[in-house]
């Protein structure tokens, strides 16, 4: 049995993405719940593309993840965020960046199956870029994500990598709002239409779903050499 750490965390989503990466040997889940809704930018964007006003008048916080791709609207009641951390020597880690994640989207789209949530697909060949995917991270298809049947993303993932380890970033939509998002964006930004059929709408309780993602997690993370 491989030593893990498990986290399940509450809080500002400023402080949770400024957390450093681990400095013991094993692999880490961290389940974050923000305690206030948060706009997380991909580590190469621009704080300019945020209409801070707006933010603030809404109670958002604004956050760089340290992650790359786009924008995601985080809160507790529409998304759940789950980090995996692995040293760069775990069998999971693989230093192939199109296929590290696929493991990853695998159990999460068998989970949501066991969910009830139907006809999932996995996207598992190369980065597929659209017209607002570098602004909106929903907007684009990249290896390990989960897609409805129709299109619409239902788990994003971003990674970051060192020498010594590997940080993926994991976001599932359970209620897309592109309205919102948008409001937080200055321009040139997409038209609702544009990204109306972007993210999903599963229609799933937060909690349950963390727990049966945070579960299942542990449980192959526990399975060495698989």
């Amino acid at each position: 049995m491989t030593g893990i750490v498990t986290e399940i965390v509450l809080g500002s989503a400023v402080d949770f993405h400024a957390r450093p990466l681990p400095t013991d040997p094993h692999p880490h889940i961290w389940w974050f719940t923000p305690n206030q809704s948060a706009l997380v930018l991909g580590s190469t964007q621009n704080l300019s593309i945020v209409d801070s006003t707006e933010c603030r008048k809404r109670g958002i916080e604004i956050v760089k993840r340290r992650s790359g791709g786009g924008a995601v609207l985080l809160s507790s009641e529409t998304t759940v965020w789950i980090d995996v951390v692995l040293p760069a020597t775990h069998e999971l880690s693989v230093s192939d960046i199109g296929q590290a994640p696929l493991w990853l989207g695998k159990l999460f789209q068998q989970v949501l199956t066991d969910l009830g949530v139907v006809d999932l697909t996995l996207h598992e060949t190369a980065m597929e870029k659209s017209d607002w995917s570098t602004l909106i991270c929903f907007a684009g298809r990249g290896p390990g994500e989960v897609f409805t049947s129709n299109g619409r993303k239902v788990v994003g993932i971003s990674q970051r990598r060192t020498r010594e380890w590997v940080r993926f970033q994991i976001v599932v939509s359970l209620a897309w709002r592109p309205e919102i998002l948008l409001a937080l964006i200055n321009v040139p930004k997409p038209n609702l239409e544009d990204i109306f059929h972007c993210g999903s709408d599963i229609s799933l309780d937060a909690h349950l779903v963390g727990q049966a993602l945070f579960d299942a997690l542990e449980e192959r993370l526990s399975i060495k050499g698989q």
